[in-house]
């Protein structure tokens, strides 16, 4: 038996070298051509009836190569997007950017570090996504530690941003965007079809007050965003939900307390293997006192802005008042080829509005969201979509307008179509 188990270990010691010595490496070399028409006649806001709608055409181009070995993963997307005519037939002005470089390193079995500009995507999306329908996306530049064991996952993220290389300390000028982040993402199978995440987010941010002096100092005020979600279901059950809260601690960059909270509950039933139906509801805590100190209305972070509180993102930044949002959606596949989707919003503010020191209620109108996806190929698809927002008085009043002001019935539409060609994809083996 001694002799047996020796030979065991040796013939593993064996295959583990030779399964080293042939490793697999890929290559990939994929792109995106994405170009889409909107017609805006309304969109964000309502539009006054003395002005025309907007019309015009975007697109968003994307080249990316892919290496993947058992040890090594690197990431390198680069991307143009524009807006047609806004660069002249012999503009020599360069518009390509990078959207993804990145490298992954294997530290040990389960365990990998990434580091460089990154998209994001945590949970459903709605602190952290790479916002597909975005024409640029979000990414970020940090430094990000990976374990993921059985059904137990670990993210532990860094990033210290500057606009140049600095021999002292300076002010960070890139928007509102933070100079400092910090996250940790956890996510564990709890049970059966039950799987509980948590995430906190530390963002520093320069102060803009007295700029000069804080300029000189590193000097930041940290928000801090922590919360989690509670996921039910799988593949093969009719239905599964998602439970999600949120909630805000720290400073904003004017030195208010951050005090907003969040929470969303989502039901989703599978009808059949071709419908799928929903129902859900949003909850984004609002301020009634903005002399006190505090921002007590929920600060979105890098979220897809798109995918919640319907597609004409009339709520997308924060509302003073808050947000309530109650939503049902059916999504249908009719064939193979073709699939249709409609949802429905309605929404008021979580705080009571007030217009000339009188109370207006909560009301915001509501909105219908329907779209057509069709598969042209294996690599192209065409996506066109329609939406009308119901506007009531306190919807011009929350988007700063009289309660009769004159605005056009709040319409949008867009064509969009996709191809994403693979250029190759090769597999070499180590000999």
């Amino acid at each position: 038996m001694k002799v047996l188990g020796k030979k065991c270990f040796w013939i593993t010691i064996a295959a583990t070298v030779c399964a080293c010595k042939m490793n697999a490496q890929t290559v990939a070399i994929d792109g995106e051509f994405r170009p889409r028409v909107e017609y805006r006649d309304g969109f964000g806001a309502p539009l006054s009836d003395s002005n025309d709608p907007g019309i015009f055409a975007i697109q968003r181009t994307r080249l990316g190569a892919t290496f993947t070995s058992a040890v090594l993963k690197t990431q390198f997307t680069i991307q143009d997007s524009r807006t047609y005519g806004k660069t002249a037939p012999s503009s020599e002005t360069a518009t390509l950017g990078v959207f993804e470089a990145w490298a992954e390193f294997l530290l040990m079995p389960g365990g990998s570090a990434k580091v460089g500009r990154q998209a994001l995507t945590y949970d459903d999306g709605r602190l952290f996504s790479a916002s597909n329908w975005s024409n640029t996306g979000n990414s970020h530049d940090m430094a990000l530690f990976k374990y993921n064991v059985n059904d137990f996952q670990a993210h532990l993220g860094f990033a210290y941003n500057n606009t140049s290389a600095i021999s002292s300390e300076t002010v960070y000028t890139n928007g509102a965007k933070y100079r400092y982040m910090g996250l940790l993402w956890l996510s564990k199978g709890i049970a059966k079809d039950l799987t509980l995440s948590a995430i906190a987010v530390d963002e520093g941010m320069q102060p803009t007050t007295d700029a000069t002096k804080y300029g000189t100092k590193v000097n930041m005020n940290h928000g801090y965003t922590f919360g989690g979600n509670l996921k039910y279901g799988n593949e093969t059950k009719p239905f599964s939900a998602l439970a999600t809260a949120y909630f805000q601690a720290g400073k904003n960059q004017t030195g208010d307390d951050l005090r907003g909270s969040m929470a969303a509950v989502k039901l989703n039933y599978k009808i059949s293997s071709a419908v799928t139906t929903c129902l859900g509801t949003d909850y984004l805590s609002g301020d009634d006192n903005k002399t006190d100190g505090k921002q007590k209305n929920f600060r979105k972070l890098y979220g897809s802005n798109h995918s919640f509180n319907g597609s004409m993102e009339y709520w997308s930044t924060p509302l003073s008042a808050g947000l309530l949002d109650y939503y049902g959606s059916i999504n249908a596949k009719v064939s193979k080829t073709t699939s249709i989707e409609g949802a429905f919003h309605v929404f008021s503010s979580s705080k009571d509005m007030t217009s000339n020191s009188q109370n207006i209620g909560k009301s915001l109108g509501s909105e219908l969201d329907l779209c057509l996806n069709y598969k042209l190929n294996e690599w192209s698809k065409l996506q066109v979509g329609w939406s009308t927002y119901f506007a009531k008085d306190n919807t011009r009043i929350a988007k700063g307008m009289t309660a009769d002001a004159k605005t056009r019935f709040p319409q949008w539409g867009y064509v969009m179509l996709t191809v994403s060609p693979s250029y190759l994809k090769s597999i070499f083996t180590d000999k």
